[in-house]
C-alpha cells in the first residue's frame, strides 16, 4: 500500500476524509493513497492513486519518508509514506467515494479526527525533512492502538 501527504504553499496539507459509509475507519483524516497494482513500484503507485483519488498531476519534490508495519483485524500490511508539495491552485477539492479532499493546517492536525498512528509519526516528517521513518503498529479490533514502535534513520 502507498500514501502520499503533499503541502501547499500556505502549509496545509492535502488529506482526505474518509467517507462515512466505509468500514474501516469511517470519516478519519489521511493521506491519498491505496493499493499497489501488480507490477507497479511504490512510486508509481503512489502517483497513479494521487491522480486517481485528487486529479494531481503535478506533484513536486516528492520522497519517500517512512514505512509502516501495520497488523489489524484484516491482516498485516506494509505502506510506504511518501510527502511532497503541490500548489493548491493546482487541487480541485471534490468529493470521490473514497471520501473528501480537503486542506488540513500542518499546525492543527490535532483538530483532527486523524488515523490513530498519524500523530506519533508526522509531526517528525513535517519538522525533519531528512529523517526516514519504520514505524511498526498494532491495533486491536476497534482500531485502537495496542502497540506501537518507531525508529528513525537520518
Amino acid at each position: 500500500m502507498t500514501d502520499i501527504f503533499l503541502e501547499n504553499e500556505d502549509g496545509e496539507i492535502l488529506m482526505i476524509k474518509r467517507s462515512k459509509n466505509k468500514e474501516i475507519l469511517p470519516n478519519v483524516y489521511n493521506g491519498l493513497g491505496g493499493k499497489i497494482h501488480t507490477g507497479e513500484t511504490p512510486l508509481e503507485s503512489v502517483l497513479r492513486e494521487a491522480n486517481e483519488e485528487g486529479g494531481i498531476v503535478n506533484a513536486s519534490g516528492v520522497k519517500l519518508r517512512a514505512n509502516l508495519t501495520v497488523k489489524d483485524k484484516f491482516g498485516f500490511w506494509q505502506i510506504y509514506i511518501f510527502y511532497g508539495h503541490i500548489a493548491k491552485d493546482s487541487v480541485v477539492i471534490r468529493e470521490i467515494d473514497e471520501g473528501t479532499l480537503e486542506w488540513v493546517p500542518k499546525d492543527e492536525l490535532t483538530k483532527y479526527y486523524l488515523v490513530p498512528d498519524l500523530m506519533h509519526w508526522f509531526p517528525k516528517m513535517i519538522t525533519e525533512p531528512d529523517t526516514f521513518q519504520f514505524v511498526n503498529v498494532e491495533y486491536d479490533d476497534q482500531y485502537k492502538i495496542i502497540n506501537i514502535k518507531i525508529e528513525s534513520l537520518n
